[in-house]
């Protein structure tokens, strides 16, 4: 290329969408098995290796990572929340609890707690405070929630599966089963449900009911893997069974104790974060960075848009009011100038990691997204110019979604 000024035009969402298959996912993670009566939990290679993970505990009931890697167990015994770092580091997140059973993560990584013996939904902020989400329930236990956000509730002792809409609506979703207990939902919205019958049930979105596998000895916590395979911890008969989409059944681990709950675990080799540095002009030269969520989970992300700040990175000719745009295939979703003015400024994540823009002036979008293409939009405020740069922040890499690519549309000149 010659020196000099030239404009540099590519189709951000299908550069992305050629680029990126529509189903990759990252390598399969481990599977985690919360061991009742050995109070332990085992760890699971992909392929079956065994070892233990942590120990001591008290009648594990439940487990689910955060989006950050860290594991949460509901510790039935002694009525605690443990949370596990990756390398393994213990400490109490909640305590005082009356039988927690259940484990659930929303998307914007606040914790839903299934506990028993008061019959109630709790929920943690990631801070770890505590609300009431839903009470008056009969033995809650296996937690889930769909790509919509609703939660889904094996209620044991009525035989009932509940649904809870985000702001704790309550409806029946199923009725008349022999005590539910783990729940799991799979890549295309089914909902997966263990029953003391020894049968797992398959439920669609509308709520149709088939039987998935039958024969079971006192089935409990269901898990899927990126793949779509379906893992069952049979309690009694100390195995946990693996079943591939088609239902075909096979052996997975045995003599682990008696397996209750299961979850894998964030996959390796996910990308946390894509960004992009172009020079911001006005008109059809502002900064456009395509990219794509592949896979089956909603996922939450955080898209910021820096100028400012770059001045102490040493970048000339900042862009010093950046205002952003987030697009679907077909409409604006979200606009951004000044973060702080954001309606759900207050929810970025401050820990482990902060991710508020260091300058007022900077535009930041926190939101939750189906898989797709997206394309976010940074200009100038009043037309200024300058350098800048857009980020995508993963912030639920425990999903079996993942953050791909970044494709951009900007000014190219020299130096």
């Amino acid at each position: 290329m010659k020196s000099g000024v030239t404009n540099l035009f590519v189709t951000v969402i299908g550069l992305a969408a050629a680029l990126v298959p529509v189903n990759s996912f990252a390598a399969l993670g481990d599977l985690y098995e919360a061991d009742f009566f050995s109070h332990t939990i085992f760890k699971f290679t992909p392929a079956g290796t065994k070892s233990t993970f942590a120990s001591g505990q008290s009648l594990s009931e439940d487990l689910a990572f955060d989006r950050f890697g860290n594991l949460f167990e509901a510790d039935g015994g002694s009525g605690t929340i443990f949370k596990f770092t990756p390398a393994g580091t213990k400490t109490t997140f909640a305590s005082g609890l009356s039988g927690p059973f259940g484990l659930a993560f929303d998307a914007a990584g606040n914790l839903f707690v299934a506990d028993a013996s008061s019959g109630t939904i709790f929920k943690f902020t990631p801070a770890g405070s505590k609300s009431t989400f839903a009470s008056g329930l009969s033995i809650p236990n296996g937690l889930a929630f769909d790509r919509s956000g609703n939660l889904f509730e094996a209620d044991d002792q009525s035989g009932t599966i509940f649904k809870f809409t985000p702001t704790g609506s309550k409806s029946t979703f199923a009725s008349g089963l022999s005590f539910p207990v783990g729940l799991a939902f799979d890549g295309a919205g089914n909902l997966f449900a263990t029953d003391q019958s020894g049968t797992i049930f398959k439920f669609t979105p509308a709520g149709i009911k088939s039987t998935f596998a039958s024969g079971l000895s006192s089935p409990d916590g269901l898990a899927f893997d990126s793949a779509g395979n379906l893992f069952e911890a049979d309690f009694s008969s100390g195995t946990i069974f693996k079943f591939t989409p088609a239902g075909s059944k096979s052996t997975f681990a045995s003599g682990v104790g008696n397996p209750v709950g299961l979850a894998f675990e964030p996959a390796t080799g996910i990308v946390a974060d894509i960004s992009t540095r172009a020079s911001v002009q006005t008109g059809n030269q502002v900064l456009i960075a395509g990219f794509i969520l592949t896979g089956t989970d909603p996922k939450q992300v955080i898209v910021r848009a820096l100028g400012p700040t770059l001045t102490s990175f040493g970048v000339a000719n900042a862009l010093q009011n950046p205002v952003l745009e987030l697009h679907n295939s077909t409409s604006v979703i979200a606009t951004n100038d000044d973060w702080q003015s954001a309606a759900n400024a207050n929810q970025i994540p401050t820990s482990p990691v902060d991710y508020r823009p260091p300058d007022s002036r900077e535009s930041a979008i926190l939101i939750t997204l189906q898989p797709g293409a997206y394309t976010a939009i940074m200009s100038g405020k009043n037309s200024t110019t300058g350098n800048a740069l857009v980020e995508v922040y993963d912030l639920a890499t425990s999903t079996f979604s993942q953050l791909t690519n970044v494709s951009t549309r900007g000014f190219v000149g020299p130096g």
